[in-house]
């Protein structure tokens, strides 16, 4: 938009020097410092105002050539950083996993040990239970075996005792039966 109004001032000035170009040429006595000259003062305004233009016109270029310069080297230092951020965070990113991968193994090897003893203080409380068991079971066998020996031998004892007393009632029924008469009923 500002070139576009230049261009139009510009063209505006071209136009009144062209419809006036017979004055622009005419000679003038001009006052050049040190001496005077007769030239045309239109034409060396001209020629002024022409180089200024071309000045001014470098210096716009140049100032547009440099931030253009100065952009894309901004752009690519921002390329920089944006993919030096990137490679910061995938870093950080890969430095959280692995230590979430360490300390999760770190858990996993607590649980396996603590699993493993566990299980080794469980398997002994269950041997040292069957130890227990079987000595108890023994001592319970040996038991029934002694009870059943002297059950045996009281019945034996008893089964004499028993036996003996009924011979002595048999002897004694069969003295008494042949001391006493029959008594015949009438």
């Amino acid at each position: 938009m500002r070139y576009l109004v230049l261009l139009v001032l510009l063209l505006l000035g071209a136009g009144f020097v062209f419809l006036n170009w017979d004055a622009v040429c005419s000679p003038v006595e001009v006052n050049m410092v040190f001496t005077k000259a007769q030239a045309p003062l239109g034409m060396m305004l001209l020629v002024w105002f022409g180089i200024l233009f071309l000045v001014v016109c470098y210096g716009l270029i140049k100032q547009q050539a440099t931030a253009l310069t100065t952009a894309n080297k901004m752009a690519k230092e921002l390329e920089a950083q944006r993919k030096l951020a990137a490679n910061a965070e995938d870093s950080r990113l890969t430095n959280v996993k692995s230590e979430f991968e360490t300390k999760w193994q770190k858990l996993v090897d607590n649980q396996t040990a603590l699993l493993e003893a566990s299980e080794k203080r469980i398997m002994e409380q269950q041997t040292s239970l069957l130890e227990s068991f079987k000595e108890a079971l023994k001592n319970n066998e040996e038991s029934n075996q002694d009870l059943s020996k002297s059950i045996t031998t009281a019945l034996d004892t008893m089964d004499d005792k028993i036996t003996k007393v009924l011979i002595e009632a048999k002897q004694a029924t069969s003295s008494v039966a042949s001391s006493t008469p029959l008594i015949e009923d009438k």
